[in-house]
């Protein structure tokens, strides 16, 4: 492979590989249904089922429009409908008559439509609100209103759809472009090499474009993972690629030619690497026994990412060292980063203070990170200066909240029916109801009814029953009235009936990734430390190491609940599993260099040249990692990403500190029970000797 025809055929073959990947990549399906991710046997994923069977697909948004009389309202509405997709418009002309003056209206009919010159607008479409179909029909709708020149205001669950699908597509390239010149910067500042960075980035680059292409292969891939993915993999994997160019720098200052160097290199650092990149994917493969199955979706789309990082380094970045050797030594300068002698000393001297100290704020973080408050929705943005959410306050602000469920329940069954719309109706938070027995005079039999108002509510098994909940967010009032709705529906119906909203999705969802949260966190735990022990063949060194991370997770964690922040669940999991995975990296990094000087060296020695030799790669990746996460959180506008995006800056800085302040200290401390519980050649070697 290193030799000179071996080279162009390793760089011609992930030449093509990453020009068919480019291709590949726009092909991906891209999933924005958070929904499709609960379990088969959820209730809402069987409402779903059950809806689209009886009634078909559809979906409602809500627009609001400003400075038109009832007239000219009408004349809007009427070319509204005759947009291909859309199944009806509820409004004032809807429930009376146009032509009288708005006055004499009745007040219960015209404050729920009309409020100081301002229509509510109530858009059925054929399809559902996560349709291509459906985005076409509202831009249809905007073109439409801007047409005649009037203010508008959007909302409902398709237009927050639409939002996401959008900044997807263009976030990866935004966020990409700022982390990348970071990443430079980064490297030029701790490189040793002006030309490193360049060498370097080339492996990354591929590797994403890889993972990006790979995607295609999938079914699909949640928004969630396309908005992170590219982002973590470059940062998450960078260390593979310094592990082998510093070690290229030792073979070579020992006097190796460029291929030996690049091959000594690459097989003293492929434990390292291994591991590191085996770490990484098992955090993520603990995902994958979520029953939430965003968690399958994401782990198994990031261990991908890390694995085809991890060929490309090992098969690609041996050629690139080799090809840019001269310029690599041409271009050679003093890195900028400080001298390690003095922490180390001082290390040594505290290190069982800093081991206690440890242990106290070990304890103290997991108690604190107990009692941090969770969110489980998918709510696109919290962002109060994006034009969704100001249109959204506005409809709130005039007409309340906008938030419907829909129940099914036996055809047949109007007594019952009756029954639960007055028990609903006399909850203040539920705002209205639009059903058979509400819309229509109770007293008329149902074969009376006419047709084109019965299809709206009734199927060939079940009726549909739609009952506005007065909510606005995430919070204790919205699982309330979940309970209460769904509480009150099974007393009336018993168990023949379903029910499907945002409230009862959400606390569907709640209830699955709670009960997930300890698996995940118990696989990734035991999978991660097992790798540790296998490759230091010790008892000891996973049960450091992981304890270290678990302390730094635990501390990140508890930050969020000191500063009053909620956090939301399923990026929690997420970044749990990805800052023990990845960010152990830095420590074992760290005390395999420990170990390996160990073996001729006192520990106070053997340290500081473990930390002269890792340090910089711990810098630089835990830096680059941290750039990333805060890049994600700063510049993304999806509430899920920033949340993402925000733990795992300050987990990598957490996790970085950590492993150059406070591990070396430990390791020290711990040296005699460590080396006792660790089976090697250096322990039978050094059995009998005083150290």
């Amino acid at each position: 492979m290193l030799s000179s025809k071996g080279r162009w055929i390793t760089l011609v073959i992930f030449l093509l590989l990453t020009i068919m990947s480019v291709f590949l990549t726009p092909f991906v399906t891209i999933n924005y249904d958070m929904r499709n991710y609960l379990p088969k046997d959820s209730k809402t994923k069987q409402t779903l089922i059950v809806l689209e069977d009886e009634f078909g697909l559809s979906s409602m948004i809500q627009v609001m429009v400003s400075d038109l009389d009832i007239l000219e309202t009408n004349d809007v509405v009427l070319e509204i409908m005759n947009i291909e997709n859309v199944d009806s418009v509820i409004w004032l002309g809807t429930v009376t008559d146009i032509y009288q003056p708005i006055e004499n209206i009745d007040f219960e009919y015209l404050s729920e439509y009309y409020n100081d010159g301002k229509f509510l607008l109530t858009i059925e479409f054929k399809t559902d609100e996560y349709s291509l179909e459906t985005e076409k029909s509202i831009d249809q709708i905007k073109e439409l209103i801007n047409k005649y020149n009037i203010e508008a205001n959007y909302r409902g669950s398709a237009v927050a759809n639409i939002y996401a699908r959008n900044v997807t597509k263009s976030e990866a390239i935004i966020i990409m472009g700022v982390v990348v010149p970071i990443a430079i910067l980064i490297l030029f500042l701790a490189a040793s090499s002006w030309i490193e960075p360049v060498v370097v980035l080339i492996s990354l680059l591929i590797a994403v474009a890889l993972n990006l292409g790979t995607n295609f292969i999938m079914p699909n891939v949640s928004f969630v993972t396309i908005a992170i993915a590219s982002v973590l993999q470059l940062a998450m994997s960078l260390d593979y690629s310094l592990f082998i160019v510093h070690r290229y720098y030792e073979k070579r200052e020992e006097g190796l030619k460029p291929v030996d160097a690049a091959i000594s290199s690459t097989k003293d650092a492929f434990k390292s690497v291994s591991t590191s990149a085996l770490t990484t994917i098992f955090g993520f493969l603990a995902l994958i026994f979520m029953r939430y199955t965003i968690g399958l979706d994401i782990g198994l789309s990031l261990s991908k990412a890390i694995l085809i990082s991890f060929i490309t380094t090992i098969l690609l970045m041996p050629v690139l060292v080799v090809i840019f050797d001269k310029v690599l030594f041409k271009t050679r300068h003093r890195a900028l980063l400080p001298k390690f002698d003095k922490v180390s000393n001082m290390l040594y001297k505290g290190r069982y203070l800093v081991t206690v100290l440890l242990v106290l704020v070990a304890v103290g973080a997991f108690i604190l990170q107990t009692k941090t408050s969770y969110s489980y929705g998918d709510t696109p943005s919290n962002d109060p200066t994006l034009t969704i959410n100001i249109d959204e306050q506005q409809i709130n602000e005039y007409f309340g909240n906008f938030q419907p469920a829909v129940i099914l329940y036996k055809n047949g069954e109007k007594s019952k029916a009756i029954e639960l719309t007055d028990i609903l109706l006399a909850n203040e938070n539920i705002s209205k109801i639009q059903s058979l027995v509400t819309d229509i005079d109770k007293t008329i039999p149902e074969e009376l009814i006419p047709y084109e108002v019965k299809q709206k509510f009734v199927g060939p098994n079940f009726t549909r029953m739609i009952v506005y909940l007065d909510y606005s967010g995430e919070g204790p009032l919205m699982y309330e009235l979940s309970d209460f709705v769904d509480e009150n529906a099974s007393m009336v119906f018993g168990d023949d009936f379903y029910i499907i909203g945002v409230a009862n999705s959400t606390a569907e969802i709640k209830e699955t990734v709670i009960s997930d949260g300890f698996i995940v966190q118990l696989i990734s735990f035991l999978a991660i430390a097992f790798i540790i022990g296998l490759m230091f063949r010790s008892f000891s060194i996973p049960l450091i190491l992981v304890g270290l991370i678990e302390t730094s997770i635990w501390i990140n964690v508890s930050i969020s609940y000191l500063s009053g922040s909620i956090v939301i669940y399923i990026g929690y999991l997420i970044v749990t599993s990805l800052q023990l995975g990845a960010t152990i990296d830095y420590a074992v990094l760290l005390t395999s260099r420990y170990q390996e000087f160990r073996e001729s060296k006192k520990p106070r020695e053997a340290m500081l040249e473990a930390m002269k030799k890792s340090a910089p790669t711990i810098i630089i990746s835990s830096a680059v990692l941290a750039a990333a996460g805060f890049s994600e959180a700063i510049l993304s506008q999806l509430a899920i990403v920033k949340e993402i995006g925000l733990l795992i800056g300050r987990g990598a800085l957490l996790s970085g500190v950590m492993v150059i302040f406070i591990l070396p200290a430990v390791i020290m401390a711990l040296d005699k029970p460590m080396q006792f519980l660790t089976f090697n050649k250096f322990i039978l070697k050094e059995k009998g000797k005083k150290q």
